[in-house]
């Protein structure tokens, strides 16, 4: 099994522990069984007077467990201390109270299951310890946590809340999560103590860290695990190689037969016009294509921080579309994907998003040929025609504007060539916004 932690964090816990082993992932362990990496210990330093009863009483769950601690610490006798001594209890003894998680932004349909069923989750609801996270297709989800981390589910996201506690000893927090399904993205404040772990756990790696931007991934169908860094830097040990460091801007894939592919994030993709006004039905970004890019991941946002997600693809092609996204003002985040599957460095941008689109169609009638068109989108709206005749460019011999009628009639066309188009003229939000369909061409026989 691959472990993932910050370097400070895995020589605290080799310190600790009094051992240079490498460090190992098991389950969480019963009181009264060896101690393993997941049940670190936290540090409690001997006050005057102190003795293991009276701390038995003020931290541990349960009193009797002191024997464990003075077992492991090697404590002559419970009621002689030194003071000052350094005693190492591990976190499954210890007394603690429910860490803070509330929901910060949600859409869609997601879903939070635990022993007293299934709801809907709603902004600003808590969330418990043990609770498992369900994203639909279009649904996204991020949660605030008490010491101002973040964890966000992309759509068909599956994630359990393992640990999520505040310690009586010292006060140290305890994030753990399970990726079963899809994956997750974290932003972490650095943590304040050296007890305070986060971790996120996906099938084949745990990702513990102190202080990053990173994301965790879980592909079912390919039966693999990635972890890309963007800002900190991670330790990886998988029990076998030597500990290496993991920087920001490179990533690990850990494939179903074993190997672990280490490569530097590829750099943030070229968009084309990533920040125009999109006005049309479909919101569109395009990509321009660069070498070792097989993909692209495209993620739209209500804000700069992508707290509040909207929509998320994963594409081959260097393009997205983005269907029903209403007026507003968005961010878009794009990310390349290597030919092994790691996203690369994501590059964002502003844009608005104000609907104006408009299609248009022509037909022969008695009296000449009859123009029409079709928009959607919202303020007051007018029309403007225009007619050329041979070729789109030069001055145009129709040009009608403040149409307040979605078609005209043009009569006694000579024989010959036109191109055509329509702008629809929006009035919306102080702003004025025209949208042009593209030239179409009309043949008028002698």
């Amino acid at each position: 099994m691959l472990n993932i932690v910050t370097r400070g964090a895995i020589t605290l816990l080799m310190l600790l522990s009094g051992a240079g082993a490498p460090l190992t992932i098991a389950s969480e362990n019963r009181t009264g069984s060896n101690p393993s990496a997941d049940d670190t210990p936290i540090v409690y330093v001997v006050q005057r007077g102190d003795t293991l009863l009276d701390i038995a009483k003020k931290y541990l769950i349960e009193i009797p467990a002191y024997r464990i601690v003075q077992r492991e610490n090697r404590v002559g006798s419970p009621a002689l201390l030194l003071t000052g001594k350094k005693l190492l209890i591990r976190r499954s003894l210890l007394k603690h109270t429910a860490a803070e998680a509330r929901i910060l932004s949600v859409r869609g349909n997601v879903q939070i299951a635990d022993n007293g069923g299934s709801v809907r989750a709603r902004n600003g609801q808590i969330v418990s310890e043990g609770s498992r996270l369900s994203t639909s297709d279009s649904s996204f989800v991020t949660l605030s946590l008490s010491n101002g981390s973040q964890i966000s589910l992309p759509s068909n996201s599956n994630v359990r809340i393992r640990l999520l506690r505040r310690y009586t000893l010292g006060g140290s927090l305890d994030y753990d999560f399970d990726v079963i399904k899809g994956g997750s993205r974290s932003m972490v404040t650095p943590l304040k103590s050296s007890d305070d772990r986060y971790r996120v756990r996906t099938p084949k790696a745990v990702s513990a860290v102190r202080g990053t931007d990173f994301q965790s991934r879980h592909d079912a169908a390919l039966k693999q695990d990635f972890a890309e860094v963007i800002d900190g830097q991670l330790s990886v040990d998988d029990g076998v190689r030597a500990v290496t460091d993991l920087p920001a801007g490179e990533g690990l894939a850990l494939t179903d037969d074993g190997n672990a592919i280490r490569e530097t994030l590829l750099p943030e993709p070229k968009l084309i016009e990533p920040g125009k006004l999109q006005v049309d039905p479909d919101v569109i970004f395009a990509a321009s294509p660069s070498a070792g890019e097989n993909g692209y991941r495209f993620l739209l946002a209500a804000d700069a921080g992508f707290v509040d997600q909207v929509a998320d693809i994963v594409t081959k092609e260097n393009n997205a579309r983005f269907p029903d996204i209403g007026n507003g003002n968005y961010f878009v985040r794009a990310r390349s994907i290597s030919a092994n599957g790691l996203q690369g460095k994501p590059v964002t941008f502003g844009f608005k998003r104000r609907l104006n689109g408009v299609k248009g169609s022509s037909n022969a009638q008695a009296n000449g040929y009859g123009f029409k068109w079709l928009s959607e989108g919202d303020g007051v709206r007018q029309f403007h025609f225009q007619m050329f005749r041979g070729t789109p460019n030069g001055l145009a011999m129709v040009d009608e504007t403040a149409l307040d009628k979605a078609e005209i009639t043009i009569s006694d066309l000579p024989a010959g060539d036109y191109f055509w188009r329509v702008g629809a003229v929006q009035f919306l939000d102080n702003e004025v916004t025209t949208n042009w369909t593209d030239f179409e061409k009309l043949n008028v026989a002698p």
